[in-house]
């Protein structure tokens, strides 16, 4: 019988991962430019404010589906005819543009009515097909009780609200607070997109503001808030707010297990810090490949011109693809003159990001 000599187990293993090494095909696999519009893709951050499908139809033709986001804005339409219009987009296209709810601050401070009417009209709005709810910066920013004092996001007639929530799974989007440099003179901001912001809603620019409540006591209330519903499940609009620091965005995501950041026009901001911190920003996404949604807030509202919006979000989807898929060197005029390099990110996280972490958070999608 014919003797075979045998390699001994251990150094097989080496020869293989030599092999292995040796390869031609990549360790890890990337998607380009061209896949595009191959691969199923969910903004979740959106505001539709008319019942024209315009951005609709883009988000098809681009493989999106959309989220329209409420919001108890004095610029929007009224919350009813808000609610009505997701309700009837997410009918008339088949589920393809699923909408969140929000709440209103009238009549707070009847603690008792309050509540009780609240849970109802959010019922209601469950029953026209929400699958969450938006809180707004309104609240901690600029809405006081009845004794002239800020309302924060901890205040305890809040409780039987977020209780219900998170009993019933329903995610809560919570845009508290501002950008870290919303607490900055104009001057010192780095990023355009956010210098003409405040230029532009002073009202909001809390650097003019001392005698309001601090970014820190903002990002206080928020967190109190979390502790008191460890069940929530927490989107953090617009980075939580702590776009500045990928630290602290990394020990809220060791914090809170429930929370995950959306990025609704924070891409810029997200590039801002590539340009300081590349590998940074990178392994921020490589480690925590199922806590962020892609975002972007665009908006529509009855007054856009429809062409603009179609050719907006062509051009954000695409710009933004570019930047999380591809290493290529870019600019963004949003952010300032200065260029980046794209993250690259592998396929699995691509794939988290840009759908399987809204399927996961948003049940109802």
């Amino acid at each position: 019988m014919k003797k075979y000599n045998l390699i001994p187990a251990t150094i097989l293993v080496v020869i293989i991962i030599t092999l292995a090494g040796c390869s031609n095909t990549p360790s890890e696999e990337y998607y380009s430019e061209s896949d595009y519009k191959t691969i199923e893709k969910i903004d979740t951050h959106v505001h539709i404010n008319t019942a024209d499908h315009t951005l609709a139809e883009q988000a098809k033709t681009d493989n999106f589906r959309l989220i329209t986001v409420n919001v108890n804005s004095p610029s929007y339409p009224e919350l009813h005819t808000q609610r009505d219009v997701g309700s009837q987009l997410r009918n008339e296209t088949d589920g393809n543009v699923q909408f969140l709810t929000t709440i209103s601050l009238e009549n707070w401070d009847d603690e008792e009515y309050w509540v009780q009417s609240t849970l109802q009209q959010l019922e209601e709005s469950f029953e026209k097909g929400a699958i969450g709810v938006k809180f707004w910066k309104n609240i901690g920013m600029e809405f006081k009780n009845a004794a002239g004092e800020f309302v924060m996001i901890d205040d305890p007639q809040f409780d039987p609200v977020f209780e219900y929530l998170a009993e019933r799974n329903i995610p809560v989007l919570g845009h508290i607070g501002e950008p870290h440099s919303c607490w900055q003179p104009l001057e010192e901001m780095g990023v355009n997109f956010i210098r003409e912001y405040y230029s532009n809603h002073p009202q909001y620019h809390m650097y003019l503001h001392p005698d309001n409540p601090s970014y820190d006591e903002i990002i206080e209330s928020r967190n109190n808030m979390l502790d008191k519903n460890p069940d929530l499940i927490f989107i953090g609009a617009h980075l939580g707010s702590m776009e500045w620091s990928i630290e602290m965005m990394r020990d809220h995501l060791d914090r809170y297990p429930n929370m995950v950041y959306d990025m609704a026009h924070r891409v810029t901001l997200l590039q801002y810090l590539t340009q300081q911190d590349r590998q940074g920003v990178r392994q921020l996404f490589l480690d925590y490949p199922d806590r962020f949604v892609y975002s972007t807030d665009i908006q529509h509202h009855v007054h856009s011109n429809p062409d603009d919006i179609r050719e907006l979000a062509e051009r954000t989807w695409r710009q933004d693809w570019e930047y999380f898929t591809t290493d290529h060197i870019l600019m963004d005029s949003e952010v300032n003159d200065q260029t980046f390099r794209g993250l690259k990110l592998p396929k699995n996280v691509i794939d988290h990001l840009y759908r399987l972490n809204a399927e996961r958070v948003f049940a109802g999608f």
